[in-house]
């Protein structure tokens, strides 16, 4: 009697456990797809402004699909033929839209292009799983006449598979770095899209492959050679040219020119991760001037006085630590001023840039890695007198790097007399700033802070800046030594910008807005609060390039 039992339960339970796992791999498969469409938002408003409303738009898909199962009508030949013609055709919308970010916003813009494309992508993908799952329900004979199959059996299993498949799958996609057109937003995105649309066999395909033909072989944002050229015929109109393009780990990386104002910069998504100015004539050898003042201000920690008592011997070589990369402004200077110099970068493409297109000096040790995992690894092992925290992309700060346990971290591998410049860029007046200098505040004894210009006015609405924050990890107040000409490595930048000037009172942020700390386990909060700073930083980019530059990637 009971192997019966156990006979009928199986016979019963396979079904759903097979349709189950089906249903699973197909919302996997379509969240990641989803995902990678998502991720062509990122050059025009950077990751945490694209992806704000993701999750969110593929949760109410999923929501309605299995809400309103009975209002789907029409086979499911009709409605996957649907998603194989919506597939290959959906890249090109964020990419018109795109033209339009301007006007749209940046927070319009990421919204409607996403209830046009993630969203019905989604909502498709799942009215066509239900209907699969039922059918495969169906055909088992058993269940049937057991009564579990009146509709709610596919939707309870549905719900609960497609819950999970969101919570697994990846989101938001980054892509591997590379040169091939597999690992770019394109090639990624097609090789999870295509195999369903062929799964469909829409007579359809035929047709709407042109449209992703002409994605490949005439558009400006194609990762092929000819596309470089076709996207330098469009930016020439505004001055600039492109020098080299590749997708990668922390986003689209670009370097671009401006010959009309003579300057080269470094672009990560919708942010500028530095630049430089050209040389004049007769001085191509000398330390190229950077466009951004702030960067040359980090090198002020070689310019705090250390105590008498415990100086240094003038003949042993100072260690720096630079997390962060950017263009290498100044890991450069660093090098030059003889330090031996640590570099800890987590995109690849980006030191290769560094190094090809911004001189970065080749007599540094660098290190391609996520910087909590480097500092986990060494912060017993390792000590240094300087240390550059400038991790700045997209709008925010990655929030692992501002936690208490990684600024302790930072903490344990300084010198007793080391120095640590962290800069943090953002609206000073929102929430997010006092969150991460207070964090800072509360792991170091001693800071000093200095803002990149002379502040505000009173009726200022907005206050967005750089602000570098000198720490020591031994206590009592310290002072900054006056350079010299050699600090200043002939650079007329350094001359008025080394120094720094205009300083802050942190106990300004102590008590504003509460006194929230970034912890590993409590990052929601900054995660929030980081969005009104991304919008601000946003509107700066597109105040310092012009739209099209931002918009033809």
């Amino acid at each position: 009697m009971a192997s019966k039992t156990g006979k009928s339960f199986k016979t019963f339970a396979e079904p759903i456990v097979i349709g189950a796992f089906w249903t699973f791999c197909h919302f996997y498969l379509i969240l990641d797809t989803s995902g990678a469409l998502n991720s062509f938002l990122f050059p025009v408003y950077g990751s945490i402004l694209g992806s704000r409303y993701h999750k969110s738009l593929d949760l109410a898909a999923l929501i309605i699909s299995g809400s309103t199962y009975s209002i789907w009508t029409g086979s499911t030949q009709t409605w996957s033929q649907l998603l194989a013609v919506f597939l290959l055709v959906a890249p090109n919308i964020p990419l018109y839209l795109s033209r339009y970010s301007g006007r749209l916003g940046p927070s319009a813009g990421p919204l409607f292009t996403g209830l046009i494309t993630t969203f019905p992508v989604t909502l498709i993908a799942a009215v066509v799983a239900n209907q699969i799952l039922a059918q495969k329900l169906l055909s088992s004979g058993r269940v049937e006449q057991r009564g579990m199959i009146s509709g709610f059996t596919p939707r309870l299993v549905t719900a609960i598979v497609s819950l999970v498949a969101y919570r697994t799958a990846i989101s938001e996609i980054n892509v591997l770095n590379g040169t091939l057109f597999a690992r770019s937003k394109h090639g990624l995105y097609y090789l999870l899209a295509i195999p369903q649309a062929l799964y469909s066999s829409s007579k359809y395909l035929v047709v709407v492959l042109l449209p992703m033909l002409y994605l490949v072989l005439f558009s400006v944002h194609t990762p092929f050679p000819h596309g470089n050229n076709l996207l330098n015929g469009t930016l020439q109109e505004y001055g600039y040219s492109l020098v080299a393009r590749q997708d990668s780990n922390t986003g689209y990386i670009s370097v671009l020119d401006n010959s009309k104002d003579g300057f080269r910069v470094m672009r990560c998504d919708h942010s500028l991760l530095g630049g430089e100015w050209f040389p004049q004539p007769g001085f191509e050898d000398r330390m190229r001037e950077p466009v951004y003042a702030i960067f040359v201000m980090l090198e002020a920690v070689r310019l705090v006085q250390p105590d008498s008592a415990v100086q240094k011997e003038r003949n042993v070589q100072k260690e720096a630590l630079v997390i962060g990369l950017g263009i290498g402004t100044t890991p450069s200077a660093l090098v030059a001023h003889g330090v031996r110099t640590t570099v800890v970068e987590i995109d690849p493409v980006v030191h290769e840039f560094a190094t090809r297109y911004f001189r970065l000096p080749s007599n540094h040790t660098s290190v391609i890695q996520d910087a909590t995992a480097f500092v986990i690894h060494y912060r017993h092992d390792a000590r240094y007198d300087y240390i550059i925290h400038d991790v700045f992309t997209g709008g925010a700060e990655p929030i692992n790097l501002f936690t208490v346990e990684f600024l302790n971290g930072l903490k344990d591998m300084l010198d007793e007399q080391g120095v640590i410049a962290i800069n943090y860029a953002g609206d000073l007046q929102l929430r997010s700033a006092s969150m991460v200098i207070r964090t800072v505040l509360s792991v170091f004894p001693a800071c000093r802070l200095f803002r990149e210009d002379a502040g505000p006015t009173e009726d200022t609405v907005t206050d967005f800046t750089n602000l570098v924050m000198f720490c020591r990890k031994a206590a009592g107040s310290f002072s900054f030594r006056q350079p010299t000409r050699a600090d200043f490595l002939g650079s007329q930048a350094r001359q008025h910008h080394l120094l720094p000037r205009h300083e802050v009172n942190p106990t300004s942020f102590v008590n504003q807005y509460g006194k929230d700390i970034v912890r590993e386990n409590n990052t929601q909060e900054l995660a929030k609060a980081q969005i009104e700073s991304a919008l601000g930083h946003w509107k700066v980019m597109r105040s310092v390039i012009p739209d099209a530059v931002w918009e033809n990637w």
